[in-house]
């Protein structure tokens, strides 16, 4: 064992540097849903899944649909587009494969450089049930309030505790509930403006294995401890959009939702295999969720077809570092994360096949912000291709049922991860999501 690297490693059990690598995945602090969410199914972290209606179409033109109370998320000025007071609550079901395949994963050369132990972590994607609810009601025939309750963000993985990459990574929970409270008028017969307010809260569960055998015996992976952080914040935000009925048949939608910064603040703690705790510290991250703009049309081609398009811009530059710091610096971390700006654009159909059925379709394409080099275990994005169907079924006159389900196809990412102690994780993933969603709207007629 290389003595320098062992003095380096740590220096007391009050400033146990292992543990440093645990801000490496700080970065789903900015990550959120109101269930735990698969982080492989949209761009870096963010949740399409706000209306099944918007998912039967790929989410193509959302900002300029409007033919849900769901609009006020993708724009609120949309409301003014409903004739009715409406309830719309939403399940979307997301099963994601995330399967890890090793290709070389080691201890740091100074600590001998040898293999990882431990197996492949299972499949790391994790099933989960994502709602929605939006209530829309019109005051007058130029005034529409609304309520959303969604999740615009979301992680979650889980490996086991013995998987090469434990080091890096083994569970990440973010829950997060985003109240959207909206109004929408009518400026013109052509022009609508809308406005909404969101107020986000997230709370933070993560956790990773510590090599206590490389600190206390000099024998690295010989003995493991277990690191649990959790941090909670409230914040708030704003989105804002317009629609306007370039003629007749078509309608142009934009759409901005603002940046929401987060100061979160909570414990990180250490734990021996016998449970026994070694550190706990409070700790605190300021962390930004980037703006996004959306330009949509749709256009009424008959009494039958509809055919939509959009383009979408998320500024995710702005996680440039990921900054975190505790009382007695255990769990300081400043880490260069250089994610990318991204674009997301889809194109959709809608066929209203009688007064009771209408079919919809939609393909889009999905950048993601992470590049490969700083690809992570907790987040191992890529760009994602949507294939999406959807159907609405009209069972009374003021009931209607929503279904739709999309497949997003992705290339295998591959991983080359160092974390602050020199642990290497290599490898590739095999992943690919199902999305289904179901939906019930109430019109009080």
């Amino acid at each position: 064992m290389n003595n320098k690297y062992n003095a380096s490693l740590v220096s007391s059990v009050n400033n146990i540097s292992i543990v440093k690598i645990l801000p490496l995945s700080i970065a789903t602090f900015i990550a959120a849903s109101s269930f735990i969410v698969p982080p492989v199914h949209a761009a870096g972290f963010a949740i399409q899944e706000q209306s099944v209606t918007g998912l039967g179409r790929a989410f193509a033109g959302s900002a300029a649909v409007a033919d849900d109370a769901s609009t006020i998320f993708f724009n609120p000025a949309g409301l003014t587009q409903l004739k009715y007071e409406e309830l719309a609550v939403g399940l979307n079901y997301i099963s994601p494969t995330s399967d890890f395949r090793d290709s070389g994963s080691k201890l740091p050369p100074a600590a001998g450089g040898s293999a990882l132990t431990g197996g492949d972590g299972n499949d790391a994607g994790v099933n989960a049930i994502v709602p929605n609810l939006y209530y829309a009601k019109p005051l007058s025939n130029t005034v529409v309030v609304g309520l959303g309750i969604n999740a615009p963000f979301g992680l979650s993985t889980d490996y086991n505790d013995t998987w090469k990459g434990r080091y890096h990574a083994v569970t990440s929970e973010v829950l997060t509930v985003n109240l959207n409270p909206t109004l929408s008028f009518k400026a013109t017969d052509k022009l609508s403006l809308g406005f909404g307010l969101n107020l986000q809260y997230i709370d933070v569960k993560l956790s990773q294995m510590a090599d206590l055998g490389a600190k206390f015996l000099a024998s690295p992976q010989s003995a493991d401890g277990k690191v649990k952080l959790r941090a909670d914040d409230w914040s708030w935000g704003y989105n804002l959009g317009l629609t306007y009925q370039i003629q007749e048949a078509t309608r142009l939608g934009i759409a901005y939702r603002s940046k929401i910064s987060h100061t979160l603040k909570g414990d990180g703690k250490l734990r021996n295999a016998a449970g026994t705790k070694m550190a706990e510290e409070s700790i605190k991250s300021n962390v930004t969720v980037p703006e996004s703009l959306s330009l949509a049309l749709h256009h009424q081609v008959n009494d039958q077809w509809a055919v939509m398009a959009d383009a979408s811009w998320t500024r995710w530059n702005r996680f440039q570092n990921l900054i975190i710091s505790s009382d007695n610096g255990t769990f300081d971390q400043n880490k260069p994360e250089k994610w990318g700006n991204t674009m997301r654009y889809g194109l959709g159909v809608d066929y209203k096949h009688s007064d009771k059925w209408t079919f919809r379709s939609g393909i889009a394409f999905d950048e993601s912000p992470i590049s490969s080099q700083h690809r992570t275990a907790r987040i191992a994005g890529t760009d994602r291709k949507w294939v999406s169907v959807g159907a609405s079924y009209t069972l009374k006159e003021n009931i209607v049922v929503d279904a739709a389900y999309s497949h997003l196809f992705m290339s295998d990412p591959s991983i080359n991860e160092t974390n602050a102690n020199g642990y290497i994780l290599k490898g590739k993933y095999d992943t690919d999501v199902d999305l289904l969603g179901v939906q019930v709207r109430w019109l009080f007629i």
